[in-house]
């Protein structure tokens, strides 16, 4: 069981990363309105690199710059050797203010908080997220284009300011929801299995498991591609985000360690409300439910654990961020999430019974 008690969702909606509006205010106020009870702290609309996910996620670390002509993100090795210090120091004092968000990630909080307080309720869950440690320690590079993971100093500032930052956001929602979630994006996990790769798999693994081990709340992940689930699974966290159609089978391969995740009190975010605009086009809430239903089927029968626990441990999610749609397809992608959510929560009503 989590530190943290037990988690019910019922098959909530959960957001993965923003939406693609201008207006900060309009992204709140559709967030409140289609996931009222598991509202979410978006990121940003992605206008330039700076708003990318992992520029967000590397904000204020020492040295860091963003490379406009070669589209991607360094960081300068001088500047990070004489101030990692200070990064390190705040790590061990607790001080979370060097890992703020400043700019339009900061603005995007305000908004949905400002929604949630002329609301006047308390949601179940405020969910945030960030890149995790693994994933932006490879995709920062030094002045020599070498991925920061190359380094096991670097790597180890690099856990500290996420550990920071996760920490900082969890400050500033507090005592908006019952619950409060981190998620954490880790989409170049499957590159550790690479051969060169700058990481080893068990490098990575004890990585995110220290920056996990650190955070103060629900903790969850999202993965992408192939990824060892027997470890994952083991991991101190709480809710495990998989792409549906792409990662259920090789996740029911883990059986021992699916069943001890779920036995424990895990959730699994059902990662199948698309992304992408043709798929929009031609899905239905009616075949993303049975789709759900038939894994959740799956999931019990190989694990042992009872269908009504599975259903009840689970959010519904989306296959990707809504950020890069045009935003009347990510009001669709909404609008079609929270159609299944509700046919699947009256599916479980109606199977308890």
């Amino acid at each position: 069981m989590s530190r943290f008690g037990a988690l019910l969702p019922a098959c909530q909606p959960l957001l993965r990363g923003g939406l693609p509006h201008q207006s900060l205010a309009q992204a709140a106020q559709l967030i409140c309105r289609y996931q009222p009870q598991t509202p979410a702290w978006p990121l940003p609309p992605p206008r330039t690199l700076a708003d990318t996910p992992f520029a967000l996620a590397a904000q204020g670390l020492p040295g860091i710059q963003i490379d406009i002509e070669r589209d991607r993100l360094m960081v300068d090795q001088a500047i990070l050797e004489q101030e990692a210090t200070k990064v390190s120091l705040a790590y061990l004092r607790g001080d979370t203010q060097p890992a703020a968000l400043t700019g339009s990630a900061y603005t995007a909080l305000e908004e949905i908080l400002r929604r949630l307080n002329a609301e006047d309720r308390q949601p179940l869950l405020l969910k945030y997220e960030t890149i995790g440690p693994v994933s932006l320690s490879l995709a920062l590079t030094d002045d020599h284009e070498r991925p920061l993971a190359y380094d096991p100093g670097w790597r180890e500032i690099i856990l500290q300011f996420c550990s920071l930052r996760v920490i900082w956001q969890h400050e500033q929602v507090q005592g908006y929801a019952d619950h409060r979630l981190a998620m954490i994006e880790e989409p170049f996990l499957d590159a550790l299995s690479t051969p060169l790769c700058p990481l080893t798999w068990e490098d990575g693994l004890d990585m995110l498991n220290r920056f996990l081990a650190d955070l103060p709340s629900w903790r969850g992940i999202f993965l992408s591609g192939h990824v060892r689930w027997s470890e994952i699974l083991h991991l101190p966290v709480d809710v495990i985000g998989l792409h549906v159609t792409e990662q259920l089978d090789s996740l029911l391969k883990a059986t021992s360690a699916l069943t001890e995740f779920l036995t424990d009190g895990g959730c699994l975010a059902w990662g199948i409300i698309p992304t992408e605009h043709r798929q929009i086009d031609t899905a239905t809430a009616t075949d993303l439910r049975d789709q759900v239903l038939k894994g959740m089927q799956q999931v019990a029968e190989t694990t042992g654990v009872a269908l009504h626990i599975v259903q009840q441990q689970s959010f519904l999610s989306f296959t990707g961020s809504l950020s890069y749609m045009s935003p009347a397809y990510a009001e669709q992608a909404l609008q079609l999430c929270s159609e299944t959510a509700h046919l699947m929560q009256q599916a479980i009503s109606v199977s308890n019974q």
